[in-house]
This record gives structure tokens, C-alpha cells and sequence, in this order.
């Protein structure tokens, strides 16, 4: 665990180097960056693998696809860096735990932005 503490610590110290400010929001900003990131990734890559996903596709166009794709996912990857627990980003963090930490994370959030984008 203290392992995992440093090399957070180190993402974020790098994280404000790189962006030039320095500050500590900063290297959160940079931080929860990656996160979105990562979380977009994770977010396309199931959708993609889910039967009913697919099957409600079928009916639209490429464009179409795209177009829900992004709104879901840029929902999930904007809203999971907020609902993260610290444990969650020491999780996403560390190489070894960080497939399944995007994964629970990202399933946590896209029920909530597919309701959201469905009732608009």
C-alpha cells in the first residue's frame, strides 16, 4: 500500500511539473486527464462487447453509432473521476489492478449516464 501511495504521489508531483504550473491541482487535473482517458477507453471497448449494445445498433447508421457512443462514454468519462473512491485511484494507479478498477468504475457510471442521456 505505501507503494501504491508513493507512486501516486510521483503520477501527481510529474503530472504538475509537466504542466507547468506546479501547483497541486494542477497535477490532479493531469491526473483525474488520464483517468477520463483511460475510463473513454474502457467505456467503448464494453460497449462494443455487449450483445444488446449491438443489437441496438443495428438499426443505426455508423454516424449514429458514434454519435451515442460519444455521448455515453464522454458521460462515463466525465463523471467517473467524480464518483471514484481514493481506494478506486490508488487502484487505477497501480499496472496490476488497473484493468479491473476501470472496469468497476466505468460500470458504475454508465447505467447512470444512459438513464441521463434517455430521458433527455
Amino acid at each position: 500500500m505505501k507503494k501504491i501511495l508513493l507512486t501516486a504521489a510521483a503520477v501527481l508531483a510529474l503530472g504538475a511539473c509537466g504542466t507547468g504550473g506546479g501547483s497541486f491541482d494542477t497535477g490532479l487535473g493531469m491526473g483525474n486527464s488520464l483517468v477520463k482517458a483511460a475510463v473513454d477507453n474502457q467505456c467503448r471497448t464494453e460497449l462494443n462487447n455487449r450483445n444488446e449494445w449491438r443489437l441496438a445498433m443495428l438499426t443505426q447508421s455508423a454516424q449514429q453509432q458514434q454519435v451515442w457512443e460519444d455521448k455515453i462514454c464522454g458521460c462515463v468519462s466525465e463523471e467517473a473521476p467524480n464518483q471514484m473512491t481514493a481506494t478506486e485511484l490508488m487502484q487505477v494507479v497501480s499496472p496490476s489492478t488497473r484493468t479491473q478498477a476501470l472496469a468497476n468504475v466505468t460500470a458504475k457510471t454508465v447505467s447512470a449516464c444512459v438513464k441521463r442521456l434517455y430521458t433527455r
